[in-house]
């Protein structure tokens, strides 16, 4: 609520240079006021879906395992889920039936590879 609040006081300090341009049109300082109470209560929601995170990544972490990679015994993680890259379809490991865990070296040439490839979008893990 606090949020949509200070939304709406955003949209009303916008008033002065509307009404300069509504009263143009034979509009009041009260109908610039209205006019931007409901325009600022439909775009909150508006704004909020279009801006909302919409780049989801998912990790799993196991804090003793066996990297696949080298072989190192340690902390390893694996890549659940990430955007894709240029297809725009998401890198997606969450029903693998034979997850490959890694330690943190070999899972940042993994993650580079995958990159590389295009199969993750570039920055996604940054």
């Amino acid at each position: 609520m606090k949020r949509f609040v200070l939304y709406l006081a955003r949209w009303q300090a916008s008033t002065p240079v509307l009404w300069l341009v509504v009263s143009q049109m034979g509009a009041g300082l009260e109908a610039t006021v209205l006019a931007n109470l409901i325009g600022g209560s439909i775009f909150f929601w508006i704004d909020k879906f279009i801006f909302r995170n919409r780049i989801r990544v998912e990790w799993e972490v196991q804090p003793a395992g066996v990297c696949s990679d080298c072989g190192e015994p340690g902390r390893v993680r694996r890549l659940v889920l990430a955007p894709g890259g240029t297809s725009r379809s998401e890198y997606d490991r969450r029903l693998d039936e034979q997850p490959q865990f890694r330690c943190t070296s070999c899972s940042a040439t993994k993650v580079a590879s995958l990159m590389a490839s295009k199969r993750v979008a570039a920055g996604a893990l940054s």
